[in-house]
């Protein structure tokens, strides 16, 4: 049975049995900071099982694209290695939201699998929680499974999503594959943990949200939430040893066959290897970069830019080119019946992937090549250092990941928590900090609820339902206290959406004090602020929104709205937003597109926006369902969470059509008049546009302006000649700075022969430190070519100017392995605070100002 077939029986069996079919959400969680990517088939209903959020449906079923290779639930150093680990896989699910429980669950499961697939019960086995003595009534007493075929199981059998959030006990299918897989024992059983015995179907029942102090909470209404592996299921049902021989994998292996010349089923461990980890990798990388992913240096970019580098290294074992772009290709084709979205990114994926690997290649040459010497050099010490490892990542690209396999391949270790240590002492030193996420604390009543009145009114007189304080509520504070307090009325916008929380005032007792902050708990709206005088709970206080802020949030707002369908228009369906923020004074607008915007693409992108606010369209804004607003062609975007049942639709004509919650103008023409200000690169396939409209728009034009009337003042030019003059200068300056520079260095040249009069030697090794009063970086790479060439040695230079060093350390490289440039910069970082980049026998960077003659001490000692 092919996997086609598969997700139409499941899919078939549970509509059938009254389940609402839903859309797999985004691989990128909607405002979920708990998680990395969306790992499981229940992150879209999470709010749903906290009761936070309400559906027209208590039955859902689903088959989610899944990522694990981040945060608590990590695959990524396992795939390729094993039969079943994979970073992307798709979930099977069904759900109940206080509708059916355990019972009906599990007969849905069991059936489906007997059933409508044909497994041979005899072959199937069941596991429960150590606590949970109901599910296992259930499966001997009503399904009639045989009690010696019911494995009661501890903390495997109790599943949460993340940290923090809904949990409960779980019941688990499994299929025997016979004594010939795992341990090997006649005697092994479900409880052994080998791979004879292959979980199936997961179905955990919800009835606990865990905090940030890990305490289980009662949920207000108990629910269902299963998972069972597409890929899983096809490996049982089609009989094979592992999922890279499903069919699902048969369209990207065909094509890395045809690309490499080699043959899957007849090659040996190391090959197939790499092709397991290149078709999962590229299924990941590719489902990740259209959903709004970039490569990039922290957070959930940064795994994707693990996954990508991982499989450029076991590339290397099929073939020197760079397939995994085209393996890309193919997998889109055979994908996009399923997930139209693949089709629309096809061209930013190439884009991504082509600029990601060609990135790193060389740098994987040159690092493989200094880790592999380092490796000589260890003789039996088996274990890679921390300090090694992070110079690779911190100079070459290396994720610890690829280090390691690098490592395993040579029998070594690499430690970790050496490397662990030396990333916080960079962020240290950077004045970065890991992002901790922590449950919200603050818990209120669930009749302590806020009407937002802020779409049609700025000011409201309401009373205060809560007050509190630390996140304690208190029926009172005392004047000057710093509180949060909650009303029955709200004018203010919480940041959401891109858009930032609204300004204003609170006016209480005849006193009126500054809105500090505002935030979500539940269904009500808390406003931050220092009491004004004493206050309790019942109080009335009168609200008011800034309408100068307000107004011109409103304006970019719109303006972001017009933006998206411009570029869209312009460039294409591969845009996508990936981030906005809307502020009073600009918008930041954050898209996915694979190439810059050239000069004529962002006029044209200005020239269109400016159009629709000249024809002053009226903007409308409907609540409907969000089946309907996607019938209708609007379109939902990259971090948003929407309630199905209740979305927000904003048009403007038939130009624009987004689901949003955020204010906006009445028409266009309030805009008065748009301009971008900057439009730059952030990561491979994601750029970044800022803007600005209204009276920050006339700001820039006048000072724009003001410029150039100057300059043609000064110059005594027209207008237009500006850029002629300017060139002229410009090459008039480079001629002067070429004749400076040739001057430099002859005034260098004549200095050489003193300089080498400071030699001395250490060992067989010439060495120097010179400073080289005045000079900039190019000055000192030319000495100290000119210092190699006249005595081959290890020179390290340095200029101090306006109090920051800047320095050039060559080595000849016959003493390469005397000097390991890998272990100096480390030694420049650590006592000196000078970074540097380059290769093993050039180092250049800079720092702060030092002392030369102590530098000059200290590096003979190291060196000694």
């Amino acid at each position: 049975m092919k996997s086609i077939e598969l997700r139409k029986k499941f899919f078939d069996f549970f509509i059938k049995h009254g389940h609402e079919k839903v859309a797999s959400s985004s691989l990128i969680p909607a405002q979920d900071p708990t998680i990395l990517f969306t790992n499981a088939g229940m992150n879209q209903f999470k709010d749903v099982f906290l009761g936070n959020e309400h559906r027209s449906y208590k039955r859902a079923v689903s088959i989610q694209k899944c990522v694990r290779a981040g945060g608590k639930h990590n695959d990524l150093e396992n795939v390729g290695f094993t039969q079943r680990h994979l970073t992307f896989f798709e979930m099977m699910g069904n759900f109940s939201f206080g509708d059916y429980f355990k019972k009906e669950a599990i007969e849905y499961a069991w059936n489906f699998l007997t059933k409508e697939i044909g497994l041979d019960a005899n072959k199937m086995y069941v596991s429960v929680h150590l606590s949970d003595q109901q599910s296992y009534d259930i499966w001997h007493e009503v399904m009639g499974i045989p009690k010696a075929k019911i494995f009661k199981l501890g903390e495997s059998n109790f599943w949460q999503m993340g940290d923090v959030g809904p949990c409960g006990p779980c019941t688990e299918i499994f299929v025997d594959r016979g004594q010939g897989y795992g341990c090997g024992r006649a005697a092994c059983d479900l409880a052994c943990g080998c791979d004879r015995f292959l979980e199936v179907w997961n179905n955990v029942f919800m009835q606990f949200n865990r905090q940030a102090d890990g305490v289980d909470v009662p949920l207000r209404q108990t629910g269902v939430d299963t998972g069972m592996g597409l890929e899983r299921l096809a490996m049982i049902v089609q009989n094979k040893d592992s999922v890279f021989a499903t069919d699902l994998f048969d369209v990207p292996f065909k094509k890395i066959e045809e690309l490499t010349g080699h043959r899957y089923a007849s090659s040996n461990v190391d090959i197939q290897t790499a092709f397991n980890v290149l078709g999962d990798h590229v299924r990941s990388s590719t489902f990740l970069i259209a959903d709004g992913c970039a490569p990039s240096n922290e957070g959930r970019g940064y795994v994707l830019r693990k996954i990508i580098r991982r499989a450029a290294l076991f590339a290397q074992k099929l073939t020197d080119k760079n397939i995994f772009p085209q393996v890309a290709a193919a997998l889109i084709e055979d994908m996009k019946q399923i997930y139209p979205e693949l089709l629309h990114s096809k061209e930013l994926v190439m884009a991504v992937l082509t600029a990601e690997i060609e990135r790193f290649a060389d740098n994987l040459v040159r690092g493989k090549r200094i880790l592999e010497e380092q490796i000589a050099r260890r003789g039996t010490e088996k274990t890679i250092s921390g300090s090694q490892a992070f110079m690779l990542y911190d100079t070459y690209g290396f994720p610890l990941e690829v280090t390691k396999l690098i490592a395993l391949e040579h029998g070594y270790v690499v430690d970790e928590e050496g490397f662990a240590q030396q990333m916080e002492e960079q962020r240290q030193r950077s004045g970065k900090k890991m992002k901790e996420t922590a449950g919200q604390a603050a818990v209120l009543a669930d009749d302590v609820t806020t009407e937002f009145t802020g779409y049609s009114s700025l000011h409201e007189t309401t009373p205060i339902t809560a007050i509190l304080v630390d996140d304690v509520m208190q029926n009172q504070v005392v004047q000057d206290q710093t509180c949060w307090i909650v009303t029955a009325k709200s004018p203010f916008y919480v940041a959401c959406g891109g858009q930032v929380n609204d300004q204003g005032t609170i006016t209480i007792c005849g006193q009126t004090t500054s809105l500090l902050d505002l935030k979500k708990i539940g269904d009500a709206i808390a406003v931050k602020m220092v009491a004004p005088c004493a206050l309790s709970v019942g109080a009335v206080v009168e609200l008011s929104v800034s309408e100068f802020a307000r107004l011109h949030t409103m304006k970019n707002h719109t303006a972001t709205h017009l933006l998206q369908a411009a570029l869209q228009k312009i460039l294409g369906k591969t845009v996508k937003q990936a981030g906005s923020v809307v502020m009073p004074e600009y918008l930041r607008f954050d898209y996915t597109y694979h190439k810059p915007l050239s000069p004529e693409d962002i006029k044209a992108v200005e020239d269109l926006v400016n159009q629709k606010i000249w024809e002053n369209i009226p903007v409308n804004i409907k609540n409907t369902t969000y089946k309907q607003a996607v019938s209708d062609g609007v379109i939902a975007f990259f971090g948003d969470k929407y309630n199905p049942d209740n979305v927000r639709a904003v048009s403007v004509g038939d130009f624009s059509a987004e689901l949003c919650g955020g204010t906006h103008v009445r028409a266009t023409g309030d805009i008065g008049v748009f301009k971008i200000v900057e439009e730059v690169a952030l990561a491979a396939g994601q750029r970044r546009m800022v803007a600005v409209t209204g009276f920050k728009a006339l700001a820039e034009f006048q000072q724009d302006f003001g410029i150039v009337k100057k300059m043609c003042q000064d110059f005594k030019i027209k207008s237009e000649q500006i850029f002629t003059t300017v060139d002229s200068w410009h090459q008039k300056i480079k001629e002067q700075q070429k004749e400076i520079a040739l001057l430099k260095n002859t005034v260098l040249k004549y200095q050489i022969p003193a300089w080498l009069g400071q030699v001395e030697m250490i060992g067989e090794l010439p060495f120097a430190v010179i400073n080289v009063q005045g000079a900039n970086i190019d000055d000192m790479r030319t000495t100290g070519q000119e210092l190699q060439k006249q005595k081959p040695g290890f020179y390290v230079l340095i200029s101090i100017v306006d109090g920051k060093s800047s320095f050039v350390a060559m080595v000849d490289k016959k003493f390469a392995d005397t000097v390991v440039f890998g272990d100096l910069k480390l030694w420049l970082k650590n006592e000196y605070s000078l970074q540097g980049g380059g290769n093993n026998l050039v180092l250049q960077g800079g720092g702060p100002a030092i002392d030369v003659a102590g530098f000059t001490k200290k590096l003979t000692g190291w060196l000694q």
